[in-house]
């Protein structure tokens, strides 16, 4: 938004880490100086200082209460999926493979769709005719922000039924999917919106650091209510791919996937070690999704800083650990050596652990 002069990058690893990942995102938000116009305009009523999430009417598992969904476009053919990370909808295009994982719905576009069960059709801002016409329960509508014409709000007014995957090439995406949100607002549109964001990277943590760039602020305006994330070529799995879409929901807190963790960046009142900790916690609790845990170097900001954890692992001193349980601290002074292993049964003494 052009807000401020410094960035902090917290990570639970060595400080001279942190500055390659600062000045990634920082070089990603600065090329969008100078950007081409947009000719937007904000909705009356819409407040950047409190937002809420936007009014739609849901349609199937999408908008209204529901938490945002991600489509996954597999254009390749290759559905294989993680159980922990499964896509709500697969994106197959003009092909609908005849193999399908189950407790999936998919998506192929309008002109090779036949009313298939679980199977949705999806049309682009030239194809209102047909999108009018067409008799399924919900559709997808590919649209950019030019492409919002009266016709095409017209046609949402008559159609609820359809979410809308809106679509940007501009150098400053962020700028037009919030006008089109705020075009939808302004006419009154309750139609969902799911954001369609494409890369071309090599590298995961450029996907990773551009994708989080881009959704961050939807997300906090309240826009978001799905994500379609596409990285095009590349040696960046699609698996990953999904796991990083729903990384970007759990970040913006908006939907839970997997477990939380609340970690410092460890100072010199740090006297343990923090990676190996981490990494041996997580090895350990990864897979209790919805748990959070809080890892923290010193008694003196960690149980602060993690008050709104399940579980916390913070340092007590020179090789010693105190263990908590929401804000109530249970043990204390434990030896290092024997922490991570007290804190796994204080987890399943509770019944918060499953093998």
């Amino acid at each position: 938004d052009g807000l401020g002069d410094t960035i902090r990058v917290s990570l639970s690893e060595a400080p001279e880490a942190e500055i390659p990942v600062a000045r990634k995102l920082v070089d990603y938000i600065v090329s969008r100086e100078n950007h081409p116009y947009i000719p937007g305009a904000e909705a009356p009523g819409f407040d950047y200082v409190n937002p809420v999430r936007r009014t739609t009417k849901a349609v199937g598992n999408i908008g209204g209460e529901h938490v945002p969904v991600v489509i996954s476009a597999r254009l390749n053919g290759n559905l294989a999926v993680s159980e922990q990370f499964k896509p709500d909808y697969i994106y197959c295009g003009q092909q609908l493979p005849e193999t399908r994982p189950s407790g999936v719905g998919y998506i192929v576009d309008a002109n090779v769709w036949k009313g298939e069960e679980g199977v949705y059709p999806a049309f682009n801002y030239q194809q209102l005719i047909g999108l009018h016409h067409c008799e399924a329960s919900m559709k997808f509508l590919f649209v950019p922000y030019m492409g919002l014409t009266e016709e095409a709000m017209a046609c949402l007014r008559l159609h609820p039924e359809v979410v809308i995957v809106a679509q940007s090439n501009h150098p400053n995406r962020l700028g037009e999917f919030r006008g089109i949100v705020h075009q939808l607002m302004t006419y009154g549109l309750e139609n969902p919106v799911v954001f369609f964001q494409l890369y071309q990277e090599e590298e995961l943590e450029n996907l990773q650091i551009k994708s989080a760039a881009d959704m961050g602020a939807l997300i906090f305006d309240g826009f978001c209510d799905g994500i379609l994330l596409y990285n095009h070529g590349g040696k960046i799995s699609d698996v990953k791919v999904d796991e990083t879409a729903f990384g970007i929901l759990q970040a913006g807190r908006v939907r839970t996937s997997k477990t939380e963790y609340i970690s410092c960046p460890g100072c010199g009142r740090t006297l343990y070690n923090l990676e190996s900790t981490i990494a041996r916690i997580k090895a350990a609790t990864s897979h209790l999704k919805g748990l959070k845990i809080g890892i923290m170097g010193c008694i003196v900001n960690g149980p602060g800083e993690m008050a709104d954890a399940d579980y916390g692992y913070v340092g007590a001193g020179r090789g010693k650990i105190s263990l908590y349980k929401k804000k109530e601290c249970i043990e204390k002074n434990i030896p290092e050596e024997q922490a991570v292993e007290k804190l796994i049964e204080l987890i399943k003494a509770n019944g918060d652990y499953c093998e």
